[in-house]
């Protein structure tokens, strides 16, 4: 009985340590800046290729090639699209309907992810041999390095439909900072106060004339000259977030997990409706039905598209539906309703 009762201390420990993720409102949206495109229809397309990026969480060509295989016209999922000034620049911007789109999709068995996207904070060291070594403050830019590495950070989170933030330092954190104590560790007292669900810790090193090293979380292996350092932290960053968004489809032939979901801390009505608000968030969720209902809980049979494992990926960021406990043996989620 203790074991049991350990067990499910740490399962609820763990799921709470996890539950950082935001949602991602403008999920069907997608800007593409106006020297990027041709003409309005090659934009449209360009706009729906990246949407696939967002919704997939891959860079993986082969699921164009399965839409064009299926013969889908792009521009027919428009909903509308318009010109506007985006950070400075002209930018076609499209919105997508999510209502046509995503049982085409599902067709195609193409693996999705709802609007729950993690946080993947950064913790920046940058060494120019010009003085003291800092750390990239989001509110205070030190030098042309940092501002190029914001505005990548920023054109990657468009792209990729993710949240890529620099923690805002405060007094306390520099003094910090400050410390000599070797038992300190600047990455767990970031990763510990600013809201992530991955912190990635490394720096930026200038060792010789033109000549910089990355090392850390990131690692460069070799120097790089400073007019490459943006295009390795790039492709860096977009291969760990292939890692870190990875849904695996399902094998040919075979189907989705079954699970019952259990809801508790309901009150009202209304928050019987704010929950299937969230759970048509979900795009792990193929089909639920009703299986209990009182007063402060209720339970749904569900059918998953894929495994449970994805389904618990989506909910890791829900900030109304928090994950308490998963029995594997019994299949069941227990959650609560975040009011």
């Amino acid at each position: 009985m203790i074991n049991k009762v350990f067990f499910i201390f740490v399962v609820i420990f763990s799921f709470a340590d996890n539950i950082h993720a935001k949602e991602l409102p403008s999920l069907f949206t997608v800007n593409i800046p106006v020297d990027q495109y041709n003409n309005t229809n090659d934009g449209l397309n360009k706009a729906f290729n990246q949407l696939i990026k967002k919704l997939s969480g891959s860079r993986d060509k082969s699921y164009l090639w399965r839409i064009g295989d299926a013969k889908l016209n792009k521009i027919d999922f428009v909903s509308s699209y318009s010109i506007n000034i985006i950070d400075g620049k002209e930018s076609l911007s499209v919105e997508f309907n999510r209502t046509t789109l995503i049982p085409e999709l599902r067709k195609i068995n193409m693996p999705l992810i709802g609007f729950s996207r993690p946080v993947i904070l950064f913790l920046i060291k940058i060494d120019s041999g010009e003085g003291v070594p800092s750390y990239m403050d989001l509110n205070n830019p030190a030098d042309s390095i940092q501002t190029d590495i914001q505005i990548t950070l920023n054109e990657i989170a468009s792209d990729r439909g993710v949240y890529l933030e620099l923690p805002a330092f405060d007094l306390e954190d520099q003094n910090f900072f400050k410390q000599t104590n070797i038992l300190f560790s600047p990455a767990q007292h970031i990763k510990e106060k600013f809201y992530n669900d991955e912190l990635l810790s490394f720096e930026i090193s200038r060792v010789g004339i033109n000549q910089w090293l990355i090392n850390g979380d990131l690692n460069s292996q070799l120097s790089l000259q400073e007019d490459m350092i943006l295009g390795f932290f790039s492709e860096q960053i977009h291969l760990f977030i292939d890692s870190f968004l990875l849904v695996k489809p399902l094998e040919k032939g075979t189907v989705g997990d079954r699970l019952m979901l259990s809801i508790t801390g309901l009150e009202s009505f209304e928050d019987v409706q704010a929950v299937e608000l969230e759970l048509d968030k979900i795009f792990a969720i193929k089909s639920r039905d009703f299986h209990f209902f009182d007063r402060a809980n209720i339970e749904y049979q569900t059918q998953l598209f894929q495994t449970t494992d994805a389904l618990l990926k989506e909910l890791r960021g829900s900030n109304k539906l928090f994950v308490k406990e998963f029995t594997r043996d019994a299949t069941k989620l227990y959650l609560e309703y975040l009011n």
